[in-house]
Parts: structure tokens; C-alpha cells; sequence
């Protein structure tokens, strides 16, 4: 085999736009299988699928060549689908007939009969005609490429370069300026297309191929720990789940306080050689400078359960406030370690824990969406299809009415409604297994009445246990097993049987919606509610009370924060807000 003949790439080198590209699609133009000329040409492994695979990121590369050289839009040809070979196959063309018979004059009508009696084998009909000449316009187009194969992609290149315009345009406002960028965001892994309104995993595996294929496939981080050092992590004791279970019974605030304990130990382990209780006032202050900037190799976003291969601590930077949450944790840790002997002296105590913003860092905006982002979300609501218009225009009126946690809706039933002095509350168990009853203003009761009616649902004869946030598809329900003298929560299978949905269909369908609503405001506030999600209903609800006047201790009450500092923070008047009163004093310069 002649090793100068370029191979097709592993999963860590681009495939450039060469002339062996070229002849593979040449070849596959003129009716050769894909696979059989991807082994010939590129020199693939013989099996089928890493053939067309080699195929598939060959046509991607020039078609992103072809688009980068202004070709306009045939670098489509590229994309149609493999042509008969049969017909293609045939000795000469119709118009290549003609043209050497000196039949240029003729209609086709006349030279179809003679043409067929001299080549009774190659029959033409339109179809065929249709074909030969897609034949003839991508061996053009292949012919235009050839001088175009000697530039290569770069990691600098904006995505608008190599993709078309309306790919372009979502990764753009996904947050994926450059290929580099993307390139970046492929490697780390998760979930890393959750912007890209239309795409699931297969679409974003076959746009990563698209990337790597351009720019090359490069492995993700390396964690350094070692086998031991993680083995220890994993299994950080006895003394860390007694302290979570006195510290809290919620499942998630518990999972967070177990990542951020075992971040430290693992941390500790592998680049200080000591565990929990040998661990001093040195070694704290050595773990916050690290907070401050995370080697790359400690992050990963991949889908790998912790501590497994592939897996490593962080997702990536942690933010000032994620630092200084991990050191709220760890020493409240250490302290209550501490008091019960389990450890010395808590070290934490030794050093600094006030953290200072980054030089760089700008005070964090409202998540309350402004009154031109709200209109907006409520005029894309008639752009959608009526049953998920019917749940995003309930979910918009209740969550802001109510300012219920995103697990308190889709936990909320008909049978958490209670009518007391005069009006409707809702029974909530929220953060940390507390309950408590939050008000139903008119609107978000008539909104769920309506929501109901749309479902097929009668509110005052629904079953108790109705999700009052359902999916899509009506369930279909035998009552009698169902309905009991006590009603009780539903069970995992009554939940999927009704139809309660979860956060993780709910999230990135509202997330979609808010995005496809923002695309027509302006570009500061486009970008500003670009990180919008579920949790900005709640901060919209708080906001809105705090700016007419609701005192704090109700705003407490109604969302349930056991610290009214909490509270307190909603009570920040928006930019605008503060903008438009300063501007009304100063603004004409007088002060006056």
C-alpha cells in the first residue's frame, strides 16, 4: 500500500479537502456504492459502517469548503442522495449523442426514437434526463473545488464561514462564535448542544462529525487522579452522610453538598497527599487558589457517572458564587466534624473565606424577565401549536402568580388546593420537605381552569390526583383502580400514568420557547436573557411583588426561604428601574 496516499482520519485529525477527497467523490458522482469507494479512495477499514462514515465526512468537509469559497448554495449538490448507477452507467449521454451526430437542431421528441435504436440498452426518460444532469452540475462543482483544497480550517474561523446560514445563525446565538469554540465544548461532552433549537443527540453526533472533520476530534481532558485517589472519593465515609442526613433532608441539596466534600477530599488526595482529617489551614488556601482557576484537566462534561472513566469533578469554571458555595459547605463541614469529635480543629477558620469578585467580573443582572422580554414570551406563545401553547400560556400566568420552585409545579395536583378565608390556596412541600400554603390569585385559578377544559378535564370534577402541569398526550386512566376513599401521592407508575412531567423534558422545551421569543428584541437584552430558564418565573414573581410594594415577611412566606436575607436580595431594583429615576433627577444636568 502506498503510504503517501492520505488515510482517512482517526478521531483525532481533521479530514482536509485533498485530491483524494476529490476522487472519492468524483467517483461516487459517477455511480460507484460509497462504501466501495471510500475504501478505494480514502482507505478506510473494510466494514460497511466506518465506510460510509469515512463517506458521510468527506461530502461534510467540501460542502463546508464550497460554502467557505462563495459557491453559493451548491454545495447542496453534494447532499443529494446516491444516484443508479445503472443509469448513469450508460456509454454516452443523450446531448453527447446529439451533439456528435450533428443533430444539434433536433427536438428531443424527434431524437429520443433515434437515439434509443442506436443504444436500445440506455432508455431515457425524464427521470433519467433529471439525473444525468444533477450528474454533470456535482461534477462541476467537485471540478470548482479543486482550487480550494490548499486552505484548511482554523480553530480562529468563525462558525458562518463553514456553515450554513441558518446553522450558523444558532450556534451563533448558542454561544459558538468560532470553530474552536465548538470544537471545545465537543470535547469536554454533556450536553453541549441544549441551545441549538431542533437538536437532539443524533443531530448534534452528526454535527460533531461535521466539526471534527473540519477541524479534528480532540480527546477530552485527562483527570490526573488516580484509580486509588478516586476509589477514596467515592467512598468518603460514614461521617460525611451523617452530617448530610442532620444537615438536611433534601435529595438535591444533599447531592450537593456530597460533590462539593468529595471534590475537596479528591483534591487533597491526588496533588496533596492527605485526607480529611490530616488537612490544615495550608492546605484550604491552597484548594481556594485552585477554585480560582481549574485546570482543564479536572473538567468534563461527559456522559460518565462520577468517578467512573471519562469522568472528572468540575463541568468547568466555577463562578464566584459556585466558590464561595463550596466553602459555605466545607466549613460548616468541618465544624460540625469538629463538635463532635470526629476531627481537630476545623482549619477553615484559619484562613479567608470572603472572596473577592473577579477583576473582570460584572455584578450579576436580574434573572426577572423585563417587561419587553414578558411580551415577548407571551407573543410567541401564538406561534406555537394549540396543546403546547395551551401549557406554556398556564405555566407563564400561574408560575409568575404563584412564584412556585420549578419541582413545586410539577409536583403541584388538584387535590393540593384548598379554599379557605374567602379564597384558593395551594398546598406546596418544598425545599428541604417543608410545607407550606402559597395563595392562587384569581388569574392563575382561572388559567388553570382554562388549562384544564383544553386537556378534556372538568377542574371541579377532576381526579385529586391531576397534575396541574401534565404532558402533551391525554392518559388514559382506569379510575376505579385508582381512586380511594384517602387519596394518596401518587406512586411512580400513577405519575406516569396521569401524566407528570419532568424537569427534564419541561427545562429545555421552555428554554427552546424563550429563545425562539427573544430572537426579535434587542441585541443587550437578547443577550442579557439569554441564560433564562424555568428558575426566572420565580425570580419574576419576586421581583414584580417587591416593585409593588409586598412587604418582606409575606414575600418570605409565599416562597418559602427559611432566611429572610433570602427574601431581601429581590428587593434590588431592576437597571431600568433605578436608570429611569436617576435619569429623572440628574438627567438634565441641573440636580435640581
Amino acid at each position: 500500500m502506498n503510504d503517501s496516499v492520505p488515510r482517512i482520519p482517526s478521531r483525532t485529525a481533521p479530514l482536509r479537502l485533498g485530491a483524494h477527497v476529490l476522487a472519492h467523490l468524483r467517483s461516487v458522482a459517477e455511480g460507484i456504492a460509497p462504501g466501495a469507494a471510500a475504501r478505494r479512495y480514502l482507505l478506510t477499514a473494510s466494514d460497511e459502517e466506518t465506510a460510509l462514515r469515512a463517506h458521510r465526512a468527506a461530502v461534510d468537509t467540501a460542502a463546508a469548503v464550497a460554502r467557505r469559497a462563495g459557491l453559493g448554495s451548491r454545495w447542496r449538490l453534494l447532499r443529494v442522495a446516491q444516484l443508479p448507477v445503472q443509469t448513469l452507467a450508460a456509454p454516452v449521454s443523450l446531448e453527447e449523442w446529439a451533439e456528435a451526430k450533428g443533430y444539434g437542431d433536433f427536438s428531443f421528441d424527434e431524437l429520443l426514437p433515434l437515439y434509443q435504436e442506436e443504444n436500445p440498452s440506455a432508455p431515457v426518460d425524464r427521470k433519467s434526463r433529471q439525473i444525468e444532469r444533477l450528474r454533470c452540475a456535482r461534477l462541476a462543482l467537485l471540478d470548482d473545488l479543486q482550487g480550494f483544497t490548499a486552505e484548511p480550517p482554523r480553530l480562529s474561523d468563525a462558525v458562518a464561514l463553514w456553515f450554513p446560514e441558518d446553522l450558523a445563525a444558532a450556534l451563533q446565538r448558542a454561544g459558538f462564535v468560532m470553530l474552536g469554540e465548538l470544537q471545545r465544548a465537543i470535547a469536554i461532552g454533556g450536553r453541549w448542544w441544549r441551545g441549538l433549537p431542533g437538536y437532539g443527540p443524533v443531530k448534534a453526533r452528526a454535527l460533531a462529525d461535521q466539526v471534527g472533520a473540519l477541524v479534528g476530534w480532540p480527546a477530552a481532558p485527562a483527570w490526573r487522579a488516580g484509580a486509588e485517589e478516586r476509589a477514596q472519593a467515592a467512598n468518603a465515609g460514614a461521617l460525611v452522610e451523617s452530617w448530610i442526613a442532620a444537615r438536611t433532608q433534601s435529595t438535591q441539596t444533599a447531592r450537593a453538598y456530597r460533590r462539593e466534600i468529595q471534590r475537596f477530599l479528591v483534591w487533597l488526595l491526588a496533588e496533596r497527599g492527605v485526607g480529611l482529617a490530616e488537612a490544615g489551614a495550608d492546605d484550604c488556601s491552597a484548594y481556594i487558589a485552585f477554585l480560582r482557576a481549574v485546570p482543564a484537566e479536572w473538567m468534563s462534561r461527559r456522559n460518565a457517572a462520577r468517578f467512573a472513566p471519562g469522568w472528572a469533578p468540575f463541568a468547568g469554571q466555577p463562578s464566584v458564587a459556585s466558590q464561595r458555595y463550596a466553602l459555605t459547605v466545607l466549613n460548616a463541614f468541618f465544624a460540625w466534624a469538629g463538635r463532635a469529635g470526629a476531627l481537630g480543629r476545623n482549619p477553615w477558620e484559619l484562613v479567608n473565606l470572603r472572596l473577592p469578585d473577579g477583576a473582570d467580573a460584572k455584578p450579576e443582572a436580574s434573572r426577572a424577565f423585563t417587561p419587553s422580554a414578558w411580551a415577548a414570551l407571551q407573543a410567541q406563545l401564538e406561534r406555537l401549536p394549540a396543546p403546547v401553547a395551551a401549557r406554556m400560556r398556564w405555566l407563564l400566568v400561574f408560575a409568575q402568580a404563584t412564584g412556585l420552585r420549578a419541582a413545586e409545579l410539577l409536583r403541584a395536583r388538584r387535590a393540593d388546593f384548598v379554599a379557605r378565608d374567602g379564597g384558593w390556596w395551594l398546598h406546596v412541600r418544598g425545599k428541604g420537605a417543608r410545607n407550606r400554603m402559597v395563595p392562587v390569585p384569581r388569574a392563575a385559578l382561572q388559567a388553570t381552569r382554562e388549562y384544564f377544559e383544553v386537556r378534556g378535564l372538568e377542574w371541579d370534577a377532576a381526579h385529586p390526583n391531576t397534575p396541574l402541569l401534565a404532558t402533551l398526550a391525554r392518559p388514559e386512566l382506569q379510575e376505579d383502580t385508582l381512586v380511594t376513599e384517602s387519596v394518596r401521592a401518587p406512586d411512580a407508575d400513577e405519575r406516569r400514568q396521569r401524566g407528570f412531567l419532568t424537569y427534564a423534558t419541561l427545562a429545555p422545551a421552555f428554554k427552546r420557547f424563550a429563545l425562539a421569543a427573544f430572537a426579535a428584541l434587542p441585541f443587550d437584552e437578547r443577550e442579557a436573557a439569554h441564560g433564562a430558564s424555568l428558575h426566572w418565573l420565580r425570580h419574576t414573581h419576586a421581583t414584580r411583588a417587591a416593585e409593588k410594594g409586598v412587604s418582606l415577611d409575606v414575600q418570605q412566606a409565599n416562597l418559602g426561604h427559611a432566611d429572610p436575607r433570602t427574601t431581601a436580595a429581590y428587593y434590588r431594583a431592576q437597571e431600568r428601574r433605578r436608570m429611569e429615576q436617576m435619569e429623572a433627577v440628574f438627567g438634565d444636568g441641573s440636580g435640581t
